[in-house]
C-alpha cells in the first residue's frame, strides 16, 4: 500500500538473486579449477559473497516456506511437535 514491496514478492526477488548468483559463481569456480580458490581470484570472492547472502537474511529453505505460505494461503509451522 506504501509503494514497498510485499514480503512475498522480496522473498521471491532474494530467492531467484541467491539461486542464480550461487549457480553461476560456483559454475566460475568448477571452470577456474584450483585458481578460482585463490584469494586473489574474483570467482572466491563472488562465491564466498554469494554463500554467504544466501544464509543471511533467510536460507534459501526458509525464503520458499515464506513463498509457499503465500500460493496456499496458510501458514506452515516450522517446529516439530
Amino acid at each position: 500500500d506504501g509503494g514497498l514491496p510485499s514480503a512475498y514478492e522480496t522473498s521471491v526477488a532474494k530467492l531467484s538473486c541467491n539461486l542464480s548468483g550461487w549457480e553461476i559463481s560456483n559454475e566460475a569456480l568448477q571452470a577456474m579449477g584450483g585458481y578460482g580458490y585463490s584469494t586473489e581470484s574474483l570467482v572466491e570472492y563472488c562465491v564466498k559473497r554469494t554463500r554467504g547472502w544466501m544464509i543471511a537474511g533467510g536460507s534459501i529453505e526458509v525464503l520458499k516456506n515464506r513463498i509457499a505460505e503465500d500460493v496456499f494461503g496458510r501458514r506452515f509451522n516450522q517446529r516439530a511437535k
